[in-house]
C-alpha cells in the first residue's frame, strides 16, 4: 500500500528532499483513495505546512516531539513493554517477520520504530498486513491523541494510519491512555534522568501505557524481496 509509504516518510527526521516531493506524496494519497475526505484534507495541510517550513525548523520540531522525551516515541515497543524484559523478546520476534519479507534493518536501526514498521506493512499481503497494523492502533491512536493535544501537525499523520488500520477502538479509553502519558520531558537533564539505565537485576516496570503487550503474530508466509521506500512504487 502506497499510502502507508508516504506516512511512513513523514515520520522520518525531516529533510529537503521529503519537503520537495510533497506534491508528489500527495499525489499518491489521493491517487489510492484510502482515506476519508476529512481525514486527508487535515494531512494536505500539514503536508503544505511541513513543505514551506525553513528545514532547520522543521527539525528542530521533529526532535522536540519525538526524540527529547518518551510520550512520543516513534519505538512503539517503549509504549508497550517499557523497561521490562519482554522488550527483547519482542524485538527479536518483529526483526524475524522483516527477514521474512526481505526488509533487512540498518545498522543502529530497531524493529519498532514506526516509520520501519510501517513500511513493512506496505510490503505484506493486504490481510496479513492491515492485521498486524489493527494490532498496533490502540499505541499509535494514544500517541496521536497526545499530538492532538499539543496542536501538532503531525497529529493528522497518527490519524490516517490508525484509520488505514481500520481498527474499532475505542475514544474513550484511547483518551484514559493518553491520559496516563509517560512523563513529559522539557530539558535535556531531564532526558538524561527519565532514561537512566535501571539496575540490573533490579525489576522492570511497563510503562503505563498499555496494560496489555501489542501481539505480533509470526508471518503465516514468506514473500517477496522488499523495494526502497517511493511515492511511485
Amino acid at each position: 500500500m502506497r499510502s502507508l509509504r508516504v506516512l511512513s516518510r513523514l515520520l522520518v527526521y525531516p529533510n529537503a528532499e521529503t519537503q520537495g516531493h510533497m506534491n508528489d506524496l500527495k499525489q499518491v494519497l489521493a491517487e489510492d483513495g484510502y482515506l476519508k475526505a476529512k481525514t486527508l484534507k487535515k494531512l494536505t495541510v500539514f503536508m503544505d505546512e511541513f513543505a514551506d517550513m525553513d528545514i532547520m525548523d522543521a527539525q528542530e520540531t521533529y526532535v522536540e516531539l519525538f526524540d527529547r522525551g518518551r510520550a512520543h516515541c516513534l519505538h512503539l515497543f517503549e509504549h508497550v513493554h517499557g523497561e521490562s524484559r519482554f522488550r527483547g523478546q519482542a524485538m527479536i520476534d518483529l526483526a524475524g517477520r522483516y527477514r521474512e519479507k526481505g526488509l533487512e534493518i540498518g545498522v543502529g536501526e530497531l524493529p519498532d520504530y514506526l516509520p520501519l514498521f510501517l513500511e513493512f506493512i506496505s510490503i505484506c499481503e493486504p490481510e496479513e498486513g492491515l492485521e498486524t497494523l489493527a494490532q498496533a492502533a490502540p499505541v499509535i491512536a494514544t500517541i496521536g491523541e497526545k499530538l492532538k493535544r499539543q496542536k501538532s501537525g503531525y497529529a493528522s499523520v497518527f490519524a490516517a494510519v490508525t484509520e488505514l488500520s481500520g481498527a474499532k477502538l475505542n475514544k474513550e479509553e484511547i483518551s484514559k491512555a493518553a491520559d496516563a502519558a509517560l512523563p513529559n520531558i522539557r530539558t535535556l537533564d531531564d532526558l538524561d534522568k527519565e532514561w537512566q539505565e535501571p539496575d540490573a537485576f533490579g525489576g522492570a516496570e511497563d510503562c503505563g501505557t498499555c496494560n496489555d503487550p501489542m501481539p505480533l503474530q509470526p508471518a503465516s508466509k514468506p514473500a517477496g524481496h522488499t523495494e526502497n521506500i517511493g511515492a511511485n512504487q
